[in-house]
């Protein structure tokens, strides 16, 4: 027996709810309460210190995995951590943000045109260049720290000489520039390639795109089942597609504590050449067995969904990830159907605004454990 769920803003709860028999809170939760006669569902808050509850709010907006599918996990108390980046230079270079590694290509470009310039002036100075009576010079044209910092800069980048030229006279200037031209095919092979691969490598900003930003519980087939939607029309995962799905517990907000990390198992899946509902049925071996509504409000907990694949254009493997805390979880609801068959164009279109939508949905307001244990009293009642 149910009835129409109407919300009410001011009073922060559901009413016009019969549904006693789903109903897995305790009585004496709205004992002396006549405002909540008629609600099944009260959206109450916990009664937490100032301290505590603003601890509690941070520890909770801070996600492990963020939406576009970046770590929030760092190393600490680590020894000798700048030395373990140095020696891994080229890792580092690619897991690094584009803002330091575009400083360091500067950076390391512009130390080598001063730092070479002021060889090439001092290679000069010592071969007696600045005399006014000076016949044979390792540098013609220049006589100025800027005119062999732009000799320095030609070399560098390989443009060729014009006015300013190194000559033959000087028995140091075949060392140094061929020294220079060394240290130039390291530069461009090193900081040059690491941009290109890091251009070219999928990266996580496309996990936004991938996953919907907003996951659902609703009935399916008589189960409660935790679903998501997931595409790819960038093929960036097409072969080989492996999809996973995590549960993170967050309760632990004391030190000294681990969090706990569920696999949670998914219905099978099929190709991505559609969007996919990935579901998950919450059954007793759910971490979710015993979530009402309620606790999804309440507790501090995040869901991590992995994409992992090859792209069938590129043979490049990435992974993608985004997660699912409780304000991204809609119980009662299910996801739009974005797919129809156009007769003109003879083509199927994916409305992608459809995509991301959720309509409500017809659910009980029950954990899956109550709603398993009223479906046996009712077969043991059929008896």
């Amino acid at each position: 027996m149910s009835e129409m769920l109407e919300y009410d803003s001011i009073l922060d709860q559901y009413k016009e709810v019969v549904f006693d028999e789903f109903s897995d809170s305790s009585e004496e939760e709205y004992k002396g309460n006549s405002k909540h006669s008629n609600a099944v569902l009260v959206l109450r808050k916990r009664s937490f210190s100032k301290s505590r509850s603003s601890y509690i709010r941070q520890f909770n907006l801070a996600r492990i995995i963020s939406k576009s599918g970046r770590l929030n996990t760092f190393l600490t108390q680590l020894h000798h951590k700048n030395i373990s980046y140095i020696r891994d230079l080229g890792n580092t270079l690619l897991t690094i943000r584009w803002r330091w590694i575009i400083m360091t290509l500067f950076l390391v470009n512009f130390i080598c045109f001063i730092i070479f310039g002021c060889l090439w002036w001092f290679l000069a100075y010592v071969n007696g260049d600045f005399h006014a009576n000076a016949t044979v010079k390792c540098v013609e044209n220049t006589q100025t720290l800027t005119g062999y910092i732009l000799l320095s800069v030609e070399t560098i980048t390989t443009i060729g000489y014009g006015y300013r030229v190194p000559t033959e006279h000087c028995q140091g200037t075949w060392v140094l520039l061929t020294l220079q031209a060394m240290l130039s095919v390291a530069i461009q092979g090193a900081l040059v390639s690491s941009v290109y691969v890091k251009i070219s490598k999928p990266f996580t900003n496309i996990s936004s795109s991938i996953f919907s930003k907003k996951a659902v519980i609703c009935m399916r087939d008589g189960k409660l089942r935790f679903i998501f939607r997931i595409h790819d029309f960038k093929r960036k995962i097409w072969c080989g597609t492996n999809i996973s799905l995590y549960f993170m517990d967050k309760e632990q907000i004391y030190p000294n504590t681990e969090f706990e990390m569920i696999q949670m198992e998914i219905e099978p899946h099929g190709l991505l050449i559609f969007p996919l509902q990935i579901e998950h049925v919450i059954d007793e071996y759910s971490p979710l067995w015993t979530f009402r509504p309620l606790d999804i409000l309440q507790s501090r907990f995040e869901i991590i969904a992995v994409a992992e694949g090859s792209s069938n254009i590129t043979g490049i493997v990435s992974q993608n990830r985004t997660s699912y805390s409780n304000s991204d979880i809609l119980w009662g609801h299910r996801f739009k159907h974005c797919v129809e068959f156009d007769d003109i164009e003879h083509a199927y279109m994916v409305d992608y605004k459809k995509f991301k939508q959720a309509i409500p949905f017809d659910t009980p307001l029950c954990s899956a454990k109550k709603l398993r244990e009223v479906e046996r009293m009712q077969d043991l009642s059929k008896k």
